[in-house]
């Protein structure tokens, strides 16, 4: 718990950022890309989540002046099959940050956004009164580039879509083809973002705070001390 805390201490803001949408849309193929660099034509369907983080500098303007800070990212990677939603929503839970994604030659996955948002704000609450942040990506540009008659949602669509939804709007990319050193700029742009719409995250420093309290509590219960 000590290394626990003294790690948590190096960040100045720890943020929780949830992949999300339906299976087959890539987004395995994407976390694998961001976390490893690698690509995967198949990839087996996630069942509960992976997680990986990632530090990174920032650069701030407070009260007029430039300010760095260093901020860490937990990128988790939830299933996206039906049989799995109940359990996928319980991620969503202390996100400050939501990429949600949809393939540009799945017109469905595309539909099933408003579900997906629903989903966020049902643990999140109303976007307005909260500090999260959503973001939106399309996949699968790769297909599309050789063969644009596959395309089913066209850019316009996503961009209506994110302005009656207060989104932030990434644009269409291919796990194939991007590097993975424009994933993790992506990335760092998120955490400067999150850091001026949520600030410090004061729910993670509350949740060390207790579980540093209760290690204390315990310690003291078998001290072996006499009353």
């Amino acid at each position: 718990m000590d290394d626990y805390l003294n790690n948590f201490n190096e960040v100045d803001a720890e943020y929780k950022v949830v992949l999300a949408g339906n299976s087959d849309i890539g987004k395995t193929t994407l976390f694998k890309k961001i976390t490893k660099g690698i690509f995967s034509e198949t990839n087996a369907s996630t069942i509960g989540y992976d997680q990986k983080s990632f530090e990174y500098d920032i650069t701030i303007t407070e009260n007029g002046q430039d300010v760095k800070k260093k901020v860490k990212i937990i990128l988790y990677d939830t299933a996206g099959q039906e049989r799995y939603a109940s359990v996928t929503k319980t991620y969503f839970k202390k996100a400050s940050g939501i990429i949600l994604l949809y393939s540009i030659i799945d017109r469905n996955s595309f539909i099933s956004l408003t579900k997906w948002l629903n989903d966020v704000r049902d643990k999140l609450g109303n976007y307005e009164n909260n500090k999260y942040l959503v973001f939106l990506i399309g996949t699968k540009f790769d297909i599309v580039k050789n063969d644009e008659s596959k395309r089913q949602v066209k850019e316009e669509e996503a961009l209506d879509f994110c302005d009656q939804n207060d989104l932030l709007w990434y644009g269409e990319y291919s796990s194939k083809d991007t590097s993975q050193e424009t994933f993790q700029t992506l990335l760092a742009e998120f955490a400067k973002k999150l850091y001026n719409k949520v600030g410090f995250n004061k729910l993670e420093r509350d949740s060390v705070s207790t579980l540093s309290a209760k290690k204390t509590k315990k310690q003291k219960k078998h001290c072996g001390c006499k009353k």
